[in-house]
């Protein structure tokens, strides 16, 4: 599996919209915008960031994970205005297993435009292509169809509903399971390769 090549290049994805880089620092002033939106934070296992204290303290968590080589994140730049406009990225990932799970969140200023269907296809791609994983996971709530959209436009396959499994907001809830297997991703290739 190819994990050392991520942490070691770092890499970074052009798309006609967006630049995707690996998240930092830097983008602490930009992230708490999101990160502070009610809105926005309504799904999210994590709460809602108060101050831009909270935002600098949960990019360094990811950065502790970058440095153990446990999950990378990309920031989400908007090409346009430069702006980072939300992330995604391989937020857990298993080389025992070569598996990962996904993450991501976006300003809900470009809510329902592809945005993180059309970033994070950039990083499926590469987890099979260039990391060898055999299986990309990914989870949401049951009543969170703007997130499991996503997963079904990247090809993600619903495996069932973990009852319960979450405690979001004070509250446990239901979240929905979805995966895209290699042999998936490799066959979906293929059709594309031979319609063109």
């Amino acid at each position: 599996m190819g994990i050392e090549q991520l942490f070691g290049e770092s890499p970074t994805f052009e798309t006609n919209r967006l630049l995707l880089r690996k998240f930092s620092m830097m983008d602490a002033e930009d992230y708490y915008q999101i990160a502070s939106d009610p809105i926005v934070t309504s799904q999210t296992t994590w709460e809602r960031h108060t101050s831009k204290e909270d935002s600098i303290k949960y990019i360094q968590k990811v950065l502790d994970k970058y440095k153990r080589h446990e999950g990378f994140h990309w920031g989400i730049v908007y090409k346009s205005s430069g702006q980072l406009i939300g992330r995604t990225g391989l937020i857990r990932i298993d080389p025992i297993h070569n598996k990962a799970e996904l993450g991501y969140v976006l300003s809900k200023d470009y809510w329902n435009q592809g945005i993180i269907t059309e970033a994070t296809s950039q990083i499926v791609k590469y987890g099979f292509s260039e990391l060898g994983l055999n299986r990309i996971e990914a989870q949401c709530n049951v009543n969170n169809p703007g997130s499991y959209r996503v997963m079904e436009k990247l090809g993600l396959v619903m495996e069932g509903v973990l009852r319960k499994q979450l405690k979001i907001k004070g509250e446990y809830l239901d979240q929905r399971m979805y995966s895209i297997l290699r042999s998936d991703f490799e066959s979906e290739f293929e059709e594309q390769e031979r319609l063109i």
